[in-house]
């Protein structure tokens, strides 16, 4: 994972957009009930890839609100540790650990095991319902 520090130069300063970042959020409350309708054996790939954009779009929306844009899946990792210390190395790793799963299974075709669904579902729940909980604090 890239650090904020040595990515400036793919960090672009925008004016702060705070609609934007409710319409973030309200598309992530659709992804979180389209998750419900998946079956964990047979969907785990793309279970994985939501939870992913999940995490994804929640931290381009604390990033819009913050002023900051950009097209790097893993600068916005390293956005998320060194502005959000609430957040535990162990759920930066695991932020982390599903980008890379999400980046083998759109370019190489990978294939997720459901094991790993329910080993890490409760940890990949937590994390998803911490960013929300940021986001909308962040949008009050």
């Amino acid at each position: 994972m890239k650090t904020w520090e040595e990515s400036k130069d793919e960090i672009q300063r925008i004016t702060p957009d705070k609609e934007l970042s409710r319409s973030i959020q309200k598309m992530i409350e659709i992804r979180l009930k389209a998750l419900k309708l998946k079956n964990n054996k047979e969907f785990a790939s793309l279970i994985v890839e939501d939870y992913y954009e999940i995490i994804k779009e929640a931290i381009t929306a604390l990033m819009a609100i913050d002023g900051y844009k950009t097209l790097s899946h893993e600068i916005l990792i390293g956005y998320l540790k060194k502005f959000h210390p609430q957040f535990s190395e162990s759920e930066i790793e695991l932020a982390d650990q599903l980008r890379i799963l999400r980046n083998k299974i759109a370019y190489k075709g990978f294939f997720v095991n459901p094991d790993f669904i329910k080993r890490n579902e409760s940890k990949i729940r937590s994390l998803t319902t911490k960013l929300l909980n940021v986001l909308r604090s962040e949008l009050l």
